[in-house]
């Protein structure tokens, strides 16, 4: 069966494996945050947590963990009965910032087994270099956040040139008018993003087909 089209958005249910053709790069975090990541061809990213409260972390155990890659992979509890009320996320936002230079390319979050191509399909502002990143691991301390030191702090990713097609190819989109024509209880429609872009599956061809 060909993957659902947003497989490589969700997150991976075992340990991340670097696919051939990328380089694996892991550091220590020892000179705090923003660290720097240089990427080849002019190409770098930048590790960054903006938080805006100083004060909280001067008040921190230099050694508690902030944030960690494994908490992607940690098993989910079962939701409750009864719907609680929403809440504020507590996840901490860490983030990738790419850049060539002074120039942004992209900013990728950090989520276990994520992959994002830098900087994405859109509109060109000039040439550019493009690179594909692939998050595997990390682990962050109070005090790398509030300053150097070594508190066993890392960061493990892998990238490669984006200069070549993708290795992966899902079936050709279904024709509208033939997906209208199937019975409501063979055919499931969802919407994602902002631009509304459709993925209709036939229930009955076991086969999933995007619709633009």
């Amino acid at each position: 069966m060909p993957p659902f089209p947003i497989d490589r958005y969700l997150l991976p249910e075992t340990p991340v494996e670097v696919p051939d053709g990328f380089t694996e790069v892991r550091q220590s975090l020892t000179a705090g945050l923003p660290h720097r990541v240089e990427l080849g061809a002019g190409v770098h990213a930048v590790l960054i947590l903006p938080t805006g409260l100083a004060r909280q972390w001067l008040n921190t155990d230099p050694l508690a963990v902030v944030s960690s890659s494994a908490d992607d992979l940690a098993p989910r509890p079962a939701p409750p009965a009864t719907p609680r009320a929403p809440a504020l996320v507590g996840r901490v936002p860490l983030r990738l910032v790419v850049r060539q230079g002074a120039r942004i390319l992209g900013s990728v979050p950090l989520a276990t087994g994520l992959r994002r191509v830098c900087p994405d399909a859109g509109p060109s502002t000039g040439p550019s270099t493009a690179v594909e990143l692939l998050v595997l691991a990390w682990l962050l301390h109070a005090g790398t956040v509030r300053g150097s030191g070594d508190y066993g702090s890392t960061l493990t990713l892998a990238w490669r040139p984006a200069d070549r097609a993708v290795d992966q190819f899902g079936p050709p989109p279904i024709n509208e008018f033939v997906w209208r024509r199937r019975p409501p209880a063979q055919r499931v429609e969802s919407e994602l993003g902002p631009g509304k872009l459709r993925y209709r599956y036939l229930l009955d061809k076991k086969m999933r087909r995007v619709l633009r």
